[in-house]
């Protein structure tokens, strides 16, 4: 098992030392932070939504379904502090999430802690029940440096509480503290569109082989990423995604198409 984790940690180091020696200039498209001052006080609160064609999370389906994804956030004067909430609904009504974030920026560092609550497979939910035997949250701590020199970002995710459990040999509910790190490199960076490629493995601290990513570790997503604004009647721009995900961890893969409509 440990061999296993450590295979998964070096790999990814391994991948992005390949990266950087590159020539060319991540919900999922990858993420570049402007920290210049925000002059205009309303410009501290944002509204965004999306559709998308599905939802891939970290190489996971989470819906195949259509869906909308609203953010609704406040970012600070200097762009050190992000809090907002995140929600996603499938259109066919079998996915509904509801999160709550904050995130910390500084010279390319990130510390963002997410409260995530998909209560889709959990009917008789209750919002604020955190107890892991019955809750529909867990808690996702990530951290993250984008390269300054380089348009290589770095991630390390954990979850440290809620339904990210395993069963001792006691039969007692344990934290399994799974963890899900990732590589994204923007290999080709145009004036209206932009191509990247990631890797992402998952494992968990807890002496088990199964985490919340899968049943064991392992990579759970391989991914290309096509970025475009496409211009509509010269007054509109309109960011689009396109996201090809691999997981070999649960042996599929999809395509999530991702409109940005504001």
């Amino acid at each position: 098992m440990n061999n296993i984790k450590n295979y998964i940690v070096v790999l990814v180091v391994l991948l992005t030392g390949n990266f950087a020696f590159s020539q060319v200039s991540d919900e999922n498209i990858v993420q570049q932070r402007n920290e210049n001052e925000v002059e205009d006080n309303a410009k501290l609160f944002h509204f965004n939504l999306q559709i998308k064609n599905m939802h891939l999370w970290k190489g996971l389906h989470v819906t195949d379904a259509p869906m909308t994804a609203a953010d609704l956030n406040y970012t600070s004067k200097n762009g050190f502090f992000k809090a907002g909430l995140w929600g996603g609904r499938g259109f066919n009504g079998d996915y509904t999430e509801f999160d709550y974030y904050v995130q910390f920026m500084h010279k390319g560092w990130s510390l963002a802690i997410w409260d995530i609550n998909n209560y889709s497979d959990y009917p008789d939910a209750k919002i604020f029940d955190y107890d892991r035997n019955s809750t529909s949250h867990f808690i996702d701590v990530i951290l993250g440096y984008q390269f300054q020199q380089i348009p290589l970002k770095l991630s390390w995710s954990t979850i440290v509480q809620g339904r990210d459990t395993y069963i001792n040999d006691n039969g007692s509910l344990k934290n399994a503290y799974s963890n899900y790190i990732e590589a994204s490199y923007v290999v080709l960076d145009e004036s209206d569109w932009s191509l990247s490629l990631l890797a992402g493995g998952a494992f968990s601290f807890a002496d088990v082989d199964a985490n919340f990513y899968g049943d064991e570790a392992g990579f759970t997503n391989l991914g290309v990423i096509y970025n475009r604004d496409l211009n509509i009647f010269d007054k509109y721009t309109l960011p689009v995604s396109a996201t090809a995900s691999w997981n070999p961890v649960k042996d599929y893969g999809a395509i999530q198409v991702a409109f940005n409509l504001f």
